[in-house]
């Protein structure tokens, strides 16, 4: 087939790659369609959570509650979630319309899962199911975790953020773990009173309930893939800017927010940006970026929906150590990280096969926006050499498919590499480059508009992916 009819196809079957929250939902029967990859036995998804979680963070530890709303569309043996170290107490299964059947926990800790068994099949309905759990605060960025640091007094003092891409939301809630099973979130925690507590949503009640803790329920997020969900805990201080009907923040440890204006200006800047390009304004009522004290070897953010967390050497400006190509890094980390809350927040990837679009389309976003709002950094210039980074590296015997085939959640940490995002930014350079700008970016916002609809029927001339096609075909 000529290289120029083969090409028009390329540019259409990429979006493909990414479900809509709305697609994965109305999928028959419950969870993922069929030809999606998980790791969970189908006929069960989620459609709500609330969680209360209670930290101990000088012991390390949590104890939390959790109650499912579940549909069943088939008989199950018994109920799988993903769920790795924590320990369960009571749980509760109860029919939208029967009484409620106990049931027992059976941990299979090498598949990260727990079977809760009610002691017949589960039939086909509407459940509650209510879990009573307990679990530890790591002390590497994995499930809930802690971060020890010494604060502007010299104080010693500790922190604790959740980090959940890819496989490990399951560490802080028994959960359906894989992105395709998206559903909306009620979280609330039990904090020492005087801590602020954060999560995806602005926080809705604050109650002093005595002892030197507060309850702190958060509203309830959107509908979305559990590894978006965060929470953040700690001596901690936060800056706002109003970006239109945004409010933008900026979370930092007590004394340190005046070191985060830079990220601040860059969200305010780029926010409204985003909402004219994907032609669907940011949907949240505020979007946070946390500074976690430190850094990582592993990574610098994750774009959590509404609450960015970003190590501090990423994100916060020191006059005294911070360079002119740091500066640069920061606003480009930020405006990657913003990318996500519309390119892997709002339209997710079915399966981690695509994490490659997931990133390399952030990476292409970010160097676009930051051009076209700092065009005196020239930022055009490091696709190339993104580009010639990853040329490199498909010369060697080791590379791999920019599309990845990812049988099980461990090997995911293993696609986060600079084939996925230089590689992937370079691609989707490309097509834009012979689609052109406008028409790439109708596509796109076509995408979005079909993506961001709640209850979306079945059939090519609902989906995004055709909607996208159509725009993008219409050109050639």
């Amino acid at each position: 087939m000529p290289f120029r009819k083969i090409l028009p196809l390329l540019i259409a079957a990429a979006p493909a790659a990414l479900a809509t929250p709305a697609l994965a939902q109305t999928a028959a029967p419950a969870g993922p369609a069929a030809g999606i990859t998980t790791q969970l036995p189908r006929g069960a998804a989620p459609t709500h959570y609330a969680i209360n979680v209670t930290p101990d963070a000088p012991n390390l530890t949590f104890t939390g509650t959790v109650t499912i709303d579940v549909t069943v569309s088939t008989a199950m043996p018994a109920l799988v979630l993903n769920a790795a170290d924590l320990t369960f107490g009571d749980v509760m299964l109860t029919p939208v319309k029967g009484k409620g059947v106990k049931g027992t926990a059976k941990v299979d800790a090498t598949a990260q899962t727990v079977s809760f068994d009610f002691g017949k099949p589960v039939q086909p309905g509407s459940y509650k199911l209510a879990i009573q759990y307990a679990g530890i605060i790591n002390t590497q960025a994995n499930g809930l975790f802690a971060l020890d640091y010494t604060d502007n007094d010299g104080a010693a003092k500790r922190a604790l953020f959740t980090q959940f891409e890819a496989p490990d939301a399951r560490r802080f809630v028994p959960s359906f773990d894989e992105p395709s099973y998206k559903a909306t979130f009620d979280l609330s925690a039990t904090v020492p009173t005087g801590q602020l507590a954060v999560s995806n949503m602005p926080v809705q009640a604050s109650k002093d309930i005595g002892g030197g803790k507060t309850q702190v329920t958060f509203g309830t997020s959107p509908k979305m893939a559990s590894y978006l969900l965060f929470f953040g805990l700690g001596e901690l201080e936060r800056a706002t800017r109003m970006a239109g009907k945004t409010e933008v923040g900026v979370i930092t440890g007590k004394g340190n927010v005046g070191k985060a204006d830079l990220a601040l200006e860059a969200s305010a800047a780029i926010l409204p940006y985003y909402n004219d390009y994907f032609g669907v304004p940011f949907p949240l009522p505020k979007l946070d970026n946390v500074a976690g004290p430190g850094q990582s070897q592993f990574f610098s953010a994750m774009e959590n929906w509404g609450a960015i967390f970003t190590f501090e050497r990423s994100l916060l400006v020191d006059p005294r150590f911070t360079t002119e190509a740091q500066r640069r890094r920061i606003y480009e980390t930020d405006a990657h990280e913003i990318a996500h809350q519309w390119f892997g927040d709002l339209v997710t990837m079915a399966w981690w096969d695509d994490l490659w679009l997931n990133e390399g389309f952030a990476s292409w976003m970010a160097t676009k926006v930051t051009d076209k709002l700092k065009p005196e950094w020239e930022m055009l210039l490091t696709r190339v050499d993104g580009r010639e980074a990853a040329m490199s590296l498909d010369s060697l015997t080791t590379t791999h498919p920019v599309v990845q085939h990812i049988t099980t959640v461990d090997q995911v940490n293993q696609a986060f590499d600079a084939i996925t995002y230089q590689k992937g930014e370079a691609v989707i350079t490309m097509l834009e480059g012979y689609a052109g700008e406008d028409t790439w970016r109708d596509g796109i916002r076509a995408y979005m508009k079909a993506g961001s609809v709640a209850n979306m029927g079945h059939g090519r001339a609902a989906s995004p992916s055709w909607g996208i096609r159509q725009h993008w075909r219409n050109a050639y």
